[in-house]
């Protein structure tokens, strides 16, 4: 499965690593780079983060998760899913009005997530 995330927090970057080693994981830390990932190649989950400089980010800022949401939503990107993994609650609902569809799970309640669960539903979407 191809994954990309977008985090800057490396604490938070080695939690994905270490529970998606069996999968390709692309890490971006700045929206910048994500955008450039999503213009080269397609994913089948998106994990995004909101704030990518430590300090809660306006959504209207650019190096933040809502910058890579409207890139998605204006280019018409195509993803199987996608998941929200901010603690900011405006981020997130920011990211949520301009995506429409995608899920909201924040961190703390994604670490203690059943990860291999959570993969399967995005492996089944592929069989489908």
């Amino acid at each position: 499965m191809n994954i990309l995330l977008l985090d800057d927090n490396q604490h938070r970057i080695t939690f994905f690593q270490n529970r998606l080693k069996k999968h390709s994981l692309v890490v971006c830390r700045h929206a910048n780079a994500a955008i450039k990932a999503l213009k080269k190649g397609s994913f089948d989950l998106l994990f995004l983060d909101h704030d990518l400089e430590g300090e809660p980010a306006d959504p209207a800022e650019e190096n933040c998760g809502s910058e890579v949401a409207r890139f998605i939503s204006e280019n018409n990107i195509q993803c199987k899913r996608i998941i929200l993994h901010t603690e900011n609650r405006v981020g997130r609902e920011s990211m949520t009005a301009i995506l429409g569809m995608c899920e909201s799970i924040p961190y703390s309640k994604l670490k203690k997530a059943n990860f291999h669960s959570l993969l399967k539903t995005s492996s089944q979407d592929e069989n489908t």
